[in-house]
């Protein structure tokens, strides 16, 4: 049986814990239904030919949709882990022996279950020095609800450090509980200091294994704190769904990889999409941060392609929340989330890196569209020549610290259609076309080729300002009730303002 999960959150308000709170309510009334993820009805750019990946989103490389395989219920024993040795109460002995004996015991369709207590891990797998934990394929493991077991990990700060690990398994479900560590530090707040850190690099690591990527796996339900680098990491891996988990309480948000609650990856220099780590089709869905101690909550980084965020709630980060990292990330979809109060943009496409990592363009053709973006510093942000991406059908509402409700430096071919703009203070802009200086030589240019269309602004501060660009379309756009300029065009800037056919707004 396959199964999905769909979480729709819903509710608006202006105070942190009243949001946060809310937040947390929602999260735990998500609800399960049978069948599979897959993209909306309406499906972005048509295939320019078929079997290139062209369109965006769960589809396959013809541009058909797909519906991402998840693994079924379990349909052989069930062990129980105390009776392998765990010790349910806290500081209890080492509890990471029982459960490893209990997944050594298991087979094929067969589940582990480690009843409600706090579990304490202190040693690493024989064969895995990094992990507490080590996955195997066809063998399930869960507890007995998110707050009710704990997997309490000794790791503190060593490198690569995991407290659960999957690597090139398939058909596995990772469900029920809370990961977390002893670490008693303070949590991340600087995005500038890198010196910071304490706990396991990672809560959960989903990677390949001799260049085979991990697949069919569903990671549901857990509550992932105090770990230094990423919540939950999926590597040069396909098909594998992230729901309901909630993220929170990185212990560093330096740069060079720290406090990211989730993060896809390819690899970084795969580029064949017929490889068999070729990072796709993974679905990161109904999903709620904390972002007070996170850098970025949800992350794309690498050419991954032909993914779904979707559905994703995300109170504040320091950075841009949903960061598409500027490393050829391609095709992908990103809708109907809702991220409030961000430092930074709500979504992000390119980035420029650090003195480490050097990043530039976000690959071609990702659709972002539906999503609610509420008072974070930009709505969306696309630069340093990402190309091609198609924005619409956006809510965005300005706060007091909004400076742009959708921003486009050197971002050719983009496409804003059908979004909806409101609020800010003075010095707002709901859509700013401006040169981008790149970093270092790196993405620096014009917007060009940018068409503004069916747009609506109403009851903002400001409308619409172009400093910069070349082959500049603004057709049929609405802009109204507007506190100060409706229109800024730069001089020597020449847009076209043909009217078209009347738009279809939602």
């Amino acid at each position: 049986m396959k199964e999905s999960i769909r979480s729709s959150l819903r509710g608006l308000t202006h105070w942190w814990w009243v949001v946060l709170g809310l937040v947390v309510l929602l999260a735990a009334c998500n609800e399960e239904s049978d069948g599979s993820v897959e993209s909306k009805e309406n499906v972005g750019p048509a295939p320019s030919k078929p079997g290139d990946w062209q369109v965006p989103g769960l589809v396959d490389r013809s541009g058909i949709q797909i519906e991402v395989p998840t693994p079924g219920t379990a349909t052989g024993r069930t062990l129980d882990i105390t009776d392998f040795g765990a010790d349910p109460d806290p500081d209890s002995n080492d509890d990471a022996v029982a459960i490893r004996a209990a997944l050594d015991a298991a087979e094929p369709g067969d589940e582990v279950v480690m009843p409600a207590g706090t579990y304490d891990l202190r040693t690493t797998d024989p064969d895995d020095e990094s992990a507490n934990i080590v996955l195997r394929s066809g063998v399930d493991i869960r507890g007995e609800g998110q707050e009710r077991t704990v997997l309490l990990t000794s790791f503190d700060g060593e490198d690569d450090s995991r407290v659960i690990r999957g690597s090139g398994v398939h058909d596995v479900i990772v469900a029920d509980f809370t990961i977390t560590s002893r670490y008693e530090g303070p949590l991340g707040e600087d995005p500038d200091y890198g010196e910071a850190g304490g706990g396991p690099m990672y809560g959960i690591h989903i990677g390949a294994r001799d260049g085979k990527a991990s697949s069919r796996i569903l990671v549901k339900n857990l509550g992932i704190r105090k770990f230094e680098r990423h919540g939950i990491s999926v590597k040069a891996s396909r098909e594998v769904t992230l729901s309901g988990n909630y993220v929170s309480e990185a212990t560093a948000v330096g740069p060079g990889g720290q406090g990211y609650g989730i993060a896809v990856e390819g690899s970084r220099d795969q580029h064949d999409p017929d490889a068999s780590n070729d990072s796709r089709h993974n679905v990161v869905i109904g999903n709620t941060f904390d972002g007070r101690h996170l850098r970025h909550a949800i992350l794309l980084q690498f050419p991954t392609h032909n993914n779904l965020v979707a559905e994703n709630t995300i109170v504040g980060s320091h950075l841009d929340a949903i960061d598409l990292h500027g490393e050829g990330e391609y095709l992908n979809e990103v809708r109907d989330n809702k991220v409030i109060g961000g430092q930074r943009a709500g979504i992000a496409l390119g980035n420029s890196g650090g003195s480490k990592n050097k990043h530039d363009a976000s690959g071609h053709g990702n659709w972002v569209h539906s999503n609610d973006l509420i008072g974070n510093r930009q709505g969306v942000l696309v630069i340093l020549g990402t190309p091609d991406t198609l924005i619409e059908n956006n809510r965005i509402t300005a706060g007091d610290n909004s400076k742009v409700g959708i921003e486009l430096r050197n971002a050719p071919g983009t496409k804003l259609h059908g979004n909806h703009i409101t609020g800010g203070t003075e010095g707002f802009w709901s859509i700013k076309l401006s040169e981008d200086r790149g970093t270092d030589g790196r993405g620096k240019g014009i917007p060009t080729g940018i068409n503004i269309e069916c747009n609506v602004i109403r009851h903002a501060a400001n409308g619409i300002m172009i400093n910069a660009g070349d082959n500049l379309s603004m057709v049929n756009n609405i802009v109204e009730n507007i506190i100060g300029e409706d229109l800024r065009v730069a001089d020597g800037i020449d847009v076209r303002r043909s009217a078209q056919q009347q738009c279809k707004l939602h």
